[in-house]
């Protein structure tokens, strides 16, 4: 065997399901340990490892795979061949790329516009949106994270960035893939920025429907998450026959932020047939900050987290992850504070409602049945029963909204229903206000509906499947002066929908997602709100529900930690009053 070369053994090169490594495989099984020494001797430093399906090698050694001598004699799969190009072109780029782009964040909207002078049409833009559009579009770029705070435009920051891209002749196509609510959204903002400039389809209905949208032959096509996995082969067929002339757009990225999911792995498979790529969200980390991963990975192939240990402890995976996106990874952030300093102030008031006594009794029953369960547990048994033992405490929480769904023949009326009828009363019918009534559980948002029918209530939630009801809910909402209320849950109606018509929020249950919580707070809160915001927060007296309530906000203040965000600490009764208590104390020591 000494002395045969690589293409005398005739080894395949194909990437594995992940994209995370090259697997080279000879067509003898007898040539793996000649392969294996050829492949070490032609790629010093670089770790060349055994696995059942063949020799591989990581993403980021990809390059020296390709400068050393042995490639030319590799045969390459279609995918593999792509795959080394593309990471290969992001290398030889980014540097340069990231330099420019940190150029225009610092230089401003002057320095964007030198960027951008042959293009007509962008006085309609914020200045930082003009920011964001000169960074999009950079020569030879291949994407951008745009993390912009809810409500300062991401999406007319793309359209533009699309049109631009389009105009230099640059790109041809966009895939934009969105959450369910949010896919409506899409071919109306193209209206409304571009008019008939360009033709947009949403690929739903059947799998029939969705095969006619794709091969429509739309300038842009749009599509949920589950519709971008479900028909990955006939979008991955698509973008290929646009040859690097076509854009992949994430919105609300933060669903793709676990590797293991499907849409994360189809996504990431999808990317390697498009030219630039841009992920959008106003909260790309709401749980942890190895949640940017996936998001930096879909624009950059890889390389921003390219050899970076990330602890699994959260608070030191924050430093890791900070120096990694400050030092090489490309994005934008703006916050609406910064870009839109005429929109009113915010102000969250915690409302603690007894829990009634039949109320009490099922919580006291379930808590006390699960600290018994807990102490009787050990550490191995409780990691292998941790999705019951996490079922059982979101039970408690669901027991503080309505125990209707956890206790079979519960008639009692909650407390929180209770509390919502004077606060509903007040502001509804003393006030006029309209009101947005937020509840993460069906049960609650039934028995809310029901119970507060004379305010002309609209749903928007999982039960409410038809996207044409559910923007008939958000216009009569926003339009017509009898629908007094929005009832929604985070998890449905959180991202994208603006509800600027109502000022005050209230917070019947959360979500256990952060995330959730952090979208739905800007729907009230955004560009177009003349008037004070106004959050209230039900929480039952002396439950976990508290605790809940603190870890959202902690979560909150890490993703703002993370990106380094200048964000003044929003009014509460309880900051106020520390406040007030303290000047009192500073009045009487004067007086001392």
């Amino acid at each position: 065997m000494r002395g045969r070369t690589i293409e005398t053994i005739t080894a395949d090169v194909r990437i594995s399901d992940l994209l995370e490594r090259l697997v080279i495989t000879p067509r003898q099984v007898t040539d793996y340990h000649t392969l294996s020494g050829l492949l070490r001797n032609a790629l010093p430093g670089v770790k060349v490892h055994r696995s059942a399906d063949g020799l591989w090698i990581a993403a980021e050694d990809v390059s020296a795979l390709l400068d050393a001598e042995v490639a030319a004699d590799l045969r390459w799969s279609a995918e593999a061949k792509l795959f080394a190009e593309n990471r290969l072109r992001v290398r030889q780029r980014h540097q340069q790329l990231y330099k420019e782009v940190n150029t225009i964040l610092t230089g401003g909207q002057s320095v964007a516009k030198t960027y951008l002078t042959e293009v007509d049409g962008l006085d309609v833009l914020d200045d930082h949106q003009l920011v964001n559009v000169a960074a999009m579009t950079q020569p030879e770029g291949y994407g951008l994270c745009v993390f912009d705070e809810q409500g300062a435009g991401k999406t007319v920051t793309l359209i533009f960035a699309f049109d631009v891209l389009v105009a230099r002749d640059q790109v041809d196509f966009a895939l934009i893939v969105a959450p369910k609510s949010m896919v409506a959204e899409w071919p109306r903002d193209f209206k409304r920025f571009k008019g008939d400039l360009y033709k947009v389809e949403v690929v739903s209905g059947s799998r029939k429907q969705k095969r006619i949208a794709i091969g429509s032959g739309a300038d842009v096509l749009v599509t949920n998450f589950e519709t971008a996995a479900s028909m990955e082969d006939e979008l991955r067929a698509l973008l290929r026959s646009y040859q690097d002339r076509a854009v992949l757009v994430v919105d609300e990225s933060f669903y793709i932020k676990n590797l293991e999911a499907k849409r994360t792995q189809a996504l990431r498979r999808l990317r390697e047939w498009c030219g630039p790529a841009f992920v959008l969200c106003g909260t790309p980390a709401p749980n942890a900050p190895q949640d940017l991963i996936q998001q930096f990975n879909i624009v950059d192939f890889g390389l921003t987290f390219d050899g970076v240990n990330i602890p699994d402890d959260r608070v030191q995976a924050l430093l890791v992850v900070q120096q990694a996106i400050e030092h090489r990874g490309l994005f934008i952030r703006h916050l609406k504070t910064d870009v839109l300093p005429d929109l009113p102030v915010k102000s969250f008031h915690r409302v603690f409602v007894p829990l009634q006594p039949e109320q009490e009794r099922v919580y006291a029953a379930a808590l006390r049945n699960l600290i018994i369960d807990l102490r009787s547990t050990d550490n191995e048994t409780f990691q292998r029963q941790l999705t019951s033992f996490l079922a059982r405490r979101s039970a408690l929480i669901q027991i503080c909204s309505n125990p209707i769904s956890v206790v079979e023949g519960y008639i009692e009326i909650p407390a929180k229903l209770i509390a919502l009828d004077s606060i509903l009363e007040e502001a509804i019918t003393q006030k006029c206000e309209k009101v947005v009534l937020w509840s993460f559980y069906t049960a609650s948002l039934n028995a809310i509906v029901k119970r507060y029918s004379h305010f002309n209530p609209v749903r928007y939630d999982g039960t409410i499947s038809d996207v044409a009801e559910r923007r008939e809910a958000v216009r009569k909402f926003q339009e017509d002066d009898e629908t007094m209320l929005f009832v929604a849950n985070p998890a449905a109606a959180g991202a994208g929908l603006t509800l600027h018509r109502g000022r005050l929020a209230i917070y019947e249950s959360m979500s256990n997602q952060a995330a959730h919580y952090l979208q739905s707070l800007d729907r009230i809160h955004r560009r177009g709100q003349t008037r004070d915001v106004e959050y209230l927060i039900l929480l039952c007296d002396k439950t976990i529900e508290s605790d809940e309530y603190e870890r959202l906000t902690r979560k909150e203040r890490a993703a703002q930690a993370l990106f380094r965000d200048e964000v003044e600490e929003p009014i509460t009764r309880e900051t106020m009053l520390r406040e007030v208590i303290a000047a009192s104390q500073r009045l009487g020591e004067g007086k001392d």
